[in-house]
């Protein structure tokens, strides 16, 4: 229902101005007579009744909730009223043709319009009785509001309706449909996705093993070369670490020996000796070839004596053995010799 227009007398825009808190209204006057709205009337035109039980409340700057109510067993047709002020004072009018209310003896009167005037002065109004007050509900006031239909719940525009529990019901089944819809989808987007997925594959190659495809997480791994396959040279599906490397047998001491790397159990070995002046001297070395000395070349042995020039030590080729070697000397005086070696 749009807000009444009523028409504010000369007398209420006296009271307006003159009362600096406001001013009250405590009754209703009612006719049965339509008349004409003027500022300068001073009474209800055809008034029979003064109803004193009136409530209202601003529902804005420039519209008043009012409620009236009749509980005797009178029997007349509402065609023109009039707001009175705690003084008597006629504050304002409105008249129509047509009856705004038919009241039958039976049935008690009961009156809530919504009153507008052209500038803010709603503000300004108060009641003399609030106890059956029955505004439009807003967020900030309690009051009277009009339940949404489902079409309108489901619009989710109206800011002046209220829902209840059943068309929430509705309105939550309708859009749990539309979720579950939805998440239908998504879940067949997610398995299409997933599918493409599982069928990738990653495998090692080379030195890498494993893999497979993305059903379950997989292992890429590049074996570690033990000492003994580091020593042998031969296996092509690892790689040499160095502690594989580390791990060689050797001794770096001043007689010492290491085996080589990929030289399938190659070995050299070095060392210092002293060959005896005139006779044969046999060296040994740090640790006996496991299989044979391939060749030995002993160096030095020059004493420094009259004869050293032309009588070094020499090797002796038939000595040589995994084990060591001997060399000959026919110089007059001992020399030191040093040697490598290397074998199996």
């Amino acid at each position: 229902m749009d807000p009444i227009h009523f028409m504010i007398t000369a007398a209420g825009f006296t009271a307006l101005i003159e009362r600096a808190d406001g001013i009250r209204i405590t009754a209703l006057g009612v006719s049965q007579a339509a008349f004409i709205m003027a500022p300068t009337i001073t009474a209800v035109p055809g008034e029979f009744k003064r109803i004193d039980a009136v409530s209202g409340e601003a529902a804005s700057d420039t519209v008043i909730h009012m409620t009236a109510q009749d509980v005797s067993t009178d029997i007349y047709e509402l065609r023109g009223m009039g707001l009175y002020l705690d003084d008597g004072t006629l504050f304002a009018v409105y008249s129509q043709a047509e009856p705004l209310f038919r009241k039958v003896s039976i049935a008690f009167f009961l009156l809530a319009m919504d009153i507008a005037f052209e500038n803010g002065i709603a503000g300004d109004i108060s009641f003399g009785d609030t106890s059956f007050l029955m505004p439009p509900a807003t967020e900030t006031v309690k009051g009277v509001a009009e339940i949404a239909t489902p079409a309108e719940a489901a619009a989710r525009v109206d800011h002046s309706r209220i829902i209840t529990p059943l068309t929430l019901g509705l309105q939550l089944v309708a859009e749990r449909g539309e979720t579950d819809t939805d998440l239908s989808a998504l879940a067949n987007a997610f398995d299409a996705l997933l599918a493409a997925l599982t069928a990738r594959t990653i495998t090692g190659t080379g030195l890498a093993t494993g893999g497979g495809n993305l059903s379950a997480s997989r292992t890429i791994d590049v074996r570690a070369a033990s000492v003994a396959e580091t020593i042998a040279g031969l296996a092509a599906d690892c790689a040499i670490t160095p502690w594989s490397l580390a791990g060689f047998p050797k001794y770096l001491g001043q007689n010492g020996y290491f085996v080589l790397p990929g030289g399938a159990g190659l070995m050299l070995q070095f060392g210092r000796f002293v060959a005896s002046a005139n006779a044969s001297t046999a060296a040994t070395f740090p640790l006996a070839f496991p299989t044979a000395c391939l060749a030995v070349v002993p160096v030095g042995g020059v004493s420094g004596g009259a004869d050293s020039q032309d009588n070094p030590p020499v090797l002796v080729e038939s000595t040589i053995t995994r084990f060591g070697f001997s060399v000959f000397s026919a110089d007059d005086s001992a020399a030191g010799m040093r040697f490598i070696a290397i074998g199996n």
